[in-house]
């Protein structure tokens, strides 16, 4: 049998497509899975004198249903928090949440998928508990995504490529709220700007995958995979203090279909051009719990952000 693993990933200011890792397993060639995880991703936060770094951790749920051998849909939630006291002084606090889904279609070694998401960014900056100055970035991100691809098997080796294309409509809303000794300097209750902006990128993939059976249910899967993306619409106005944060979706929940998806792309802002390395080690317990953990940095980006996520999966 084929087993199919879906990795969508996306950290430090991007938009990634879903890449699809594939192996060999004894497994049933339709299932049902559901995968829970613990991530964590990193993300810059420029102030005037100092750029701050912060680690949101959380947590996240997928869901993969196989209809046939033909059709799959996934649906997931992701939500991340953290934070962090800069020299300023500033305390920032940043939460991040990520929901989506995708619909699936496979025909031999060939697949399409297309995707729906939402993400939304929320940054708050406060001098101290005392102060009542206060700032809050928004940020809001809507996208659709295509993505074909077509893999093979070569040896002990499965082998997949993959292009794919996104469109973005953001909302991004920075909302100051004055204290009321600077009101009686003269500046209004609250200061509020909002952007809006839409971006087009396109992306594609290489991946590759090896599966070691120890017995009938238990196996180890290995993979790895390089994605470039580049945007071709303009991004003027995603300036470095009013973007996105860096959004993740765990690697693959075990979806067990015959051939594979894409789950929902995650919208980010960033780099016009960069690329995103990504490595996972599966362990499969029997023919219905698995534990996975992953690991990404990008390459030829500002700051080459990092992320990891572990992950529980069972199949049904």
């Amino acid at each position: 049998m084929i087993k199919y693993l879906n990795n969508s990933k996306t950290c430090g200011c991007r938009f990634l497509s879903s890449v699809i890792f594939v192996c060999i397993t004894p497994f049933s060639s339709l299932a049902n899975n559901i995968t829970v995880n613990h991530s964590q991703l990193e993300q810059y936060i420029s102030l005037p004198d100092e750029e701050v770094l912060l680690k949101p951790a959380g947590q996240g749920v997928f869901l993969s249903f196989d209809f046939n051998d033909n059709w799959h849909v996934k649906f997931d939630y992701q939500e991340w928090q953290d934070n962090e006291h800069a020299i300023s002084p500033v305390t920032i606090d940043l939460n991040l949440t990520s929901f989506g889904g995708s619909l699936s279609y496979v025909q031999d070694n060939w697949y399409a998928s297309t995707s729906l998401g939402m993400s939304e960014d929320d940054v708050s900056h406060r001098k101290d508990q005392r102060s009542a100055d206060f700032r809050q970035d928004n940020t809001q991100v809507a996208s659709i995504s295509g993505l074909f691809g077509y893999n093979w098997l070569q040896g002990n080796w499965m082998l997949d490529v993959s292009a794919g294309a996104q469109y973005s409509d953001w909302s991004i809303e920075n909302k100051e709220i004055n204290s009321k000794r600077a009101q009686q300097e003269g500046k209004p209750p609250e200061e509020i700007m909002i952007t809006k902006e839409n971006t087009l990128t396109i992306n594609a993939g290489v991946s590759a995958a090896r599966y070691w059976e120890f017995t009938q249910q238990q196996g180890v899967l290995a993979g790895a995979m390089l994605l470039w993306r580049y945007q071709l619409s303009d991004d003027e106005n995603l300036t470095d203090e009013n973007i996105a944060s860096p959004s993740q979706q765990t690697r693959a929940q075990p979806s067990t279909s015959r051939n594979g998806g894409s789950n929902t792309l995650r919208a980010t802002s960033g780099d016009d051009n960069y690329g995103q390395i990504t490595a996972y080690l599966s362990y499969y317990i029997n023919d219905a719990w698995s534990v996975d953990l992953d690991t990404s940095v990008e390459i030829a980006s500002d700051n080459n952000n990092q992320s990891w996520a572990v992950g529980l999966s069972y199949s049904f």
